[in-house]
């Protein structure tokens, strides 16, 4: 039953000084549980995990990080490297991070990469996350050379794939195949011009699992791979869906489908596909990915795949009590 503190030891927790038993105390639980509770650990049930949270906010109880980390030798501290914060899809993968860490009683730090090469291939080395236990890497610019050539110093997370030893290894497929179900459910309604908005320099990266799920799909149909169907851009913003869907009606006129890799690419273009006098989805089809908030209020609704990052994050390699990922796909508007 949940205990309640009373007189001077009470006062002095309120007001910032709790310690773990008092935490206890007050939910009502052992010492070892709010433990585990705080450290994200442990077969606790979500009961007795809200009745701990509850004391702990109640309290204003924070952990002894210094000591914490001393006894562990971790920091309890994640890295996120992603392009932009100000990016919807990049805005809502960042929250959707922080909460599954929090979940396991840990901090997030995020620096922005802006969708540098340089940047992305040497997250390892950025002086910000120099003390994380590991980092999430949201790249829009490496190549498989560039995979490659990552000096790998600590647990890293690419996307969708683990990198651990200097070594690359796929660690789950939702991206691909979503994009090429995205395709797929294209061709069931009679599209066959399908293009793609795409991050990336000259060609979206050779890594991009959703840029691969895109031609493994026309692969399927048996549609041709057109490069003037795919248009690449340097930043995945409204702006650039706007003028990389103008490039592409230019270039490519007979599309009748255009997957974004980004809803904010998808969002753009829509706009871009107005400007141009071209309907959606009568003249052209579009389909985001990400499911941003913004994509259910805009005219017409945007069609969109959602994905989670908390399929990947926070990896078992820096957090024990994390199983290994599984798929998780819901189905988009």
């Amino acid at each position: 039953m949940r205990g309640r503190l009373s007189g001077a030891g009470a006062d002095s927790a309120t007001r910032g000084s709790a310690t773990l038993r008092d935490v206890a105390a007050l939910a009502g639980v052992s010492a070892s549980t709010v433990s585990s509770v705080v450290r994200g650990r442990g077969n606790v049930r979500e009961e007795t995990r809200q009745r701990v949270r509850d004391a702990i906010d109640e309290l204003g109880y924070r952990p002894n990080l210094a000591a914490r980390r001393l006894r562990s030798g971790r920091s309890h501290v994640m890295g996120l490297a992603l392009p932009s914060v100000t990016v919807p899809y990049f805005r809502e993968f960042a929250d959707s991070v922080l909460r599954e860490a929090q979940h396991h009683g840990m901090s997030v730090r995020i620096t922005q990469t802006h969708g540098d090469v340089r940047r992305e291939r040497g997250v390892c080395d950025d002086p910000y996350l120099r003390h994380v236990d590991g980092i999430l890497l949201v790249p829009v610019a490496l190549g498989k050379e560039d995979m490659r050539a990552l000096a790998v110093t600590k647990p890293l997370v690419v996307a969708t794939a683990s990198v651990t030893a200097g070594r690359v290894d796929s660690s789950d497929t939702d991206l691909f195949e979503a994009a090429r179900t995205v395709v797929a459910h294209l061709v069931a309604g009679g599209r066959r011009r399908i293009a793609a908005l795409a991050p990336g320099e000259a060609l979206p990266a050779e890594s991009d699992e959703r840029y691969l799920g895109y031609v493994a799909g026309l692969r399927d149909a048996g549609l041709p791979v057109s490069r003037r169907r795919v248009v690449s851009t340097e930043t995945v913003t409204f702006a650039a869906g706007a003028e990389a869907v103008r490039t592409l009606v230019e270039r490519a006129p007979e599309t009748d489908a255009v997957f974004a890799l980004g809803d904010a690419l998808a969002l753009g273009a829509l706009r871009g596909l107005r400007d141009a006098g071209r309907s959606v989805p009568g003249d052209i089809a579009v389909v985001g990915f990400g499911n941003v908030a913004q994509a259910g209020y805009c005219a017409p609704t945007l069609s969109t795949v959602e994905w989670c990052a908390c399929v990947m994050w926070p990896p078992p390699s820096v957090c024990p009590s994390r199983p290994c990922p599984t798929s998780s796909m819901p189905p988009g508007r």
